[in-house]
């Protein structure tokens, strides 16, 4: 994964929440950013050996030589240094028991190899939070400890993606760091 990948599906979640129109009904920014942002993952990284997953209800990605999943998620708060990222749903149960099962395959050294299913099952879980509002977006990529009380309960490592007042800078979102170009549009009329 680079920053750039996880940046393209930052920009359809925060798109699609932000083509929301006052006939949508009320849950539709998180609903929209929620599908865009799930289908720009796993777009984007099935060219490069990650596959589909929907273990217990939870739509994400999973890499079986890396014993990886990761799962998109709509924040309340992400990318802030000082703060751990909170979700913007209650997490239940199918979310706390791929936190709790992915917690063996921290060291990888250490495993033993299984079978595909119970790999796909203790995979380590990393979450990208985005947090997209009216004025502000964030984003970080975080592996989680736990879920206490339908919220996530710390963090083994947070990757910060985006931070507040980046997301207007075209430069600190390019992976290039050059600025978009600008593209000369002629209109004529014809006869």
């Amino acid at each position: 994964m680079t920053k750039a990948d996880l940046l393209d599906v930052v920009r359809a979640a925060v798109g699609a929440r932000r083509s929301v129109v006052p006939y949508h009904p009320l849950s539709a920014p998180g609903l929209l950013s929620w599908i865009a942002g799930t289908t720009q993952l796993r777009r984007t990284f099935d060219a490069k050996n990650w596959q589909i997953c929907r273990r217990d209800g939870i739509e994400s990605i999973y890499h079986p030589d890396l014993g990886i999943k990761v799962v998109f998620q709509n924040a309340e708060r992400a990318g802030d240094p000082v703060s751990d990222p909170l979700a913007a749903n209650r997490k239940g149960a199918a979310s706390a028991r791929a936190v709790e099962l992915g917690q063996g395959e921290l060291f990888p050294e250490h495993r033993v190899e299984k079978e595909q299913e119970k790999a796909e099952l203790n995979a380590m879980t990393w979450i990208l939070f985005v947090q997209a509002d009216d004025t502000t977006v964030r984003a970080e990529l975080s592996c989680p400890i736990a879920i206490s009380d339908e919220q996530y309960d710390g963090f083994h490592e947070r990757i910060l993606l985006v931070q507040g007042g980046e997301w207007d800078d075209p430069v600190t979102l390019s992976d290039d760091g050059e600025p978009p170009a600008d593209y000369e549009v002629n209109v004529s009329r014809k006869g």
